[in-house]
């Protein structure tokens, strides 16, 4: 059933966009041809569903090891941002207690954005590639302005340190920007290049928000750390 209905409005929102771009009308064999398209289409991504479902544990094991090993990469360029860093861990490890919260804010994000691009390409309502990427970006500066300054107000009662505002505000912006926006270009990329984006999106947005999480967060506290 769920399958039928993404064929369906896939032919729908195909034949709605052709009906918008030429008011006129179309031809029985404009019709006929834009179904025959999406058919070949459809049959295409059942294919690799079905080679998907019929993988042994293996052959899936081997696709997703390629991408996690390229995770550990990033990941350990993370280790080495933070490295030069480990005076101002000392000095606050109380407030530095908060960055894994950042992270997992700002990779859940990613995550939720991956989802929601993915699932507009396999149904086939992605009409402007770039407003998409523009649209994610946007809401993840707004995301992370809002939930930052709530982090922000939290970590301070907890720490009594003035600078845990701006800290987490400025770590949760860069991390959900980033992550916001490879959510949103990750999954059009690898679409792109043949590719499953339900299986790079995920591990890749996360590895590099991660990076730009954590490393604002440091440069922005040892920064401000001057004024206390």
């Amino acid at each position: 059933m769920r399958k039928e209905i993404t064929i369906k409005l896939r032919q729908l929102n195909t034949l709605v966009r052709l009906l918008r771009e030429r008011p006129e009308g179309l031809t029985k064999e404009e019709v006929e041809d834009t179904l025959r398209r999406i058919e070949e289409e459809i049959l295409h991504i059942s294919k690799e569903a079905e080679e998907i479902e019929k993988a042994s544990v293996t052959t899936l094991a081997r696709r997703r090891a390629v991408v996690l090993a390229i995770t550990v990469l990033i990941e350990l360029g993370v280790a080495f941002a933070i490295a030069p860093f480990e005076k101002t861990i000392a000095k606050f490890a109380a407030l530095y207690v908060f960055s894994p919260l950042v992270s997992a804010v700002s990779g859940n994000h990613g995550l939720q954005t991956a989802a929601i691009v993915i699932r507009a390409l396999a149904v086939g309502t992605v009409e402007n590639r770039i407003k998409v990427v523009l649209r994610e970006m946007a809401v993840g500066l707004l995301c992370g302005l809002t939930i930052g300054l709530f982090a922000g107000l939290v970590a301070y009662f907890t720490t009594g340190l003035w600078i845990a505002i701006p800290v987490l505000t400025l770590a949760l912006l860069a991390g959900m920007f980033t992550s916001g926006f490879m959510g949103a270009v990750i999954p059009q990329v690898m679409q792109w290049l043949g590719f499953d984006p339900a299986i790079v999106a995920g591990p890749a947005e996360t590895a590099l928000q991660d990076l730009a999480s954590y490393f604002t967060f440091l440069l922005v506290l040892t920064l401000l750390s001057r004024w206390l």
